[in-house]
């Protein structure tokens, strides 16, 4: 009985690795299943081995369009926060491209994809850090980003964690002071209107919570160049914990009018946070980009913001009492309405776009080199990464949030590709 030859998808990401003369090395196989051969000719499907489907697209075109995608997030924070942000993308890019240099000079390895994806890996440390970031913790993060993270696991391709996010989580520990929320800058500097790209993000004066009305209505003072204001999420954080006081009869109306700033803000980036997390309109529009260019699976945005919407919608808040009496807690946020007014969807809202979260699933979490290999194993991988970032964000390590969802998504990508594999016909 003659044998048939396996089954073949049409989508491309659930295309079988091809094994290579090093040993079928991740790096070669995530990015024949992220791109095509360099060979534009079809192989026969009953005596080669995947990919079979060919786009005409290379894995230096694959990285390219990240780094495009990272600059275009970069220019926007720079507009946003001024030319501080420009220091800090120079900083970490150089540092990162300089130790990827030196450290393939010192065991005589060819170049290949290296400097580009050093390069990648410095633009996007850059956008995960603070605007106020002094320039030696790009400097620190973009080696920890090159030298541990990728050749202490054998270099490009062997890693298994997202380079830049483990330089971003290392310069937490290190530098807390500089970037803990309890820092008045780190918290979150705004450029005040008129002050816009030329501004000093430095020369800010702190306001305090509850003082913020939104963007829109600072009045511009010829003394100061930026006002310093809690995140969407610290605002959050304090709202789940019971430590605003905002009230038994309607929590979220009162949170969301008196201490988060308008939600448009957290859409078009007028708002405080990390370089890259505050624009979700530009972040979606290079997520769109990457999806058409064929570089990122639809799963990763999609899921990665179901997951952390019901989670969100589910997780509870703790609403204080009068004084003397214990708090309260109340579970599906997402159901509440104040006022006749669907408040709880609002709430559920501002942890999609007030976040670290859009930044994440746009351009880390889908990393060819770190995610899973099938569209459907990226399903899973963004699920779990939206419902740890929310998770994180209210109970955890509040300052990297998104980042430390993606690290642990990273971490059970090899038992996902696992579960998810697709198996030949007849074996079981």
């Amino acid at each position: 009985m003659p044998v048939q030859p396996p089954a073949r998808s049409d989508d491309p990401a659930d295309a079988p690795p091809r094994p290579t003369g090093t040993g079928g090395s991740r790096h070669h196989a995530r990015l024949m299943t992220a791109t095509s051969s360099e060979t534009p000719a079809r192989p026969d499907p009953a005596r080669h081995d995947g990919p079979h489907i060919h786009s005409g697209q290379t894995d230096r075109q694959m990285v390219a369009a990240w780094l495009l995608a990272a600059l275009v997030i970069s220019a926007v924070g720079a507009v946003l926060f001024g030319p501080a942000v420009l220091t800090i993308v120079a900083v970490a890019v150089a540092t990162a491209v300089g130790a990827d240099l030196l450290m393939r000079s010192s065991i005589e390895a060819r170049s290949g994809l290296g400097s580009r994806y050093a390069a990648l890996t410095g633009v996007m440390l850059a956008l995960t850090l603070p605007p106020t970031a002094p320039w030696y913790v790009p400097f620190v993060g973009a080696l920890a980003a090159v030298v541990p993270a990728i050749w202490m696991f054998g270099g490009l391709g062997h890693h298994l964690w997202q380079p830049a996010l483990v330089g971003r989580v290392l310069v937490q520990f290190l530098f807390a002071p500089d970037l803990s929320f309890n820092h008045a800058l780190a918290s979150g500097p705004i450029l005040v209107p008129g002050r816009m790209l030329m501004g000093d993000i430095h020369n800010a004066q702190p306001m305090a919570i509850g003082s913020y009305q939104g963007w829109s209505r600072i009045n511009p003072d010829f003394d100061i160049d930026a006002v310093s204001v809690a995140r969407p999420i610290q605002i959050l954080r304090q709202m789940a914990a019971g430590q605003l006081p905002v009230g038994r009869s309607a929590p979220l109306t009162v949170a969301i009018r008196d201490y988060l700033p308008p939600w448009p803000d957290t859409v078009v980036g007028t708002t405080s946070g990390d370089i890259g997390a505050t624009c979700s309109i530009a972040l979606i529009v290079v997520g769109l980009y990457l999806i058409y260019r064929g570089f990122l699976r639809w799963q990763i945005p999609v899921f990665g913001l179901l997951g952390a919407a019901i989670t969100a919608a589910v997780l509870p808040l703790t609403v204080p009492e009068s004084p003397g009496l214990a708090a309260t807690t109340r579970w599906f946020p997402a159901t509440w309405i104040e006022g006749g007014q669907p408040v709880g969807l609002l709430y559920v809202l501002f942890h999609l776009t007030g976040g670290q979260l859009l930044l994440c699933l746009m351009l880390p979490a889908g990393d060819a080199l770190s995610r899973p290999l099938l569209s459907r194993g990226q399903a899973i991988f963004a699920t779990a990464i939206g419902a740890l970032s929310v998770l994180i964000a209210l109970y955890g390590i509040g300052e990297c949030a998104g980042y430390w969802a993606v690290l642990i998504g990273n971490t059970f990508v090899p038992i996902i590709d696992r579960w998810t594999r697709r198996r030949p016909l007849g074996l079981p």
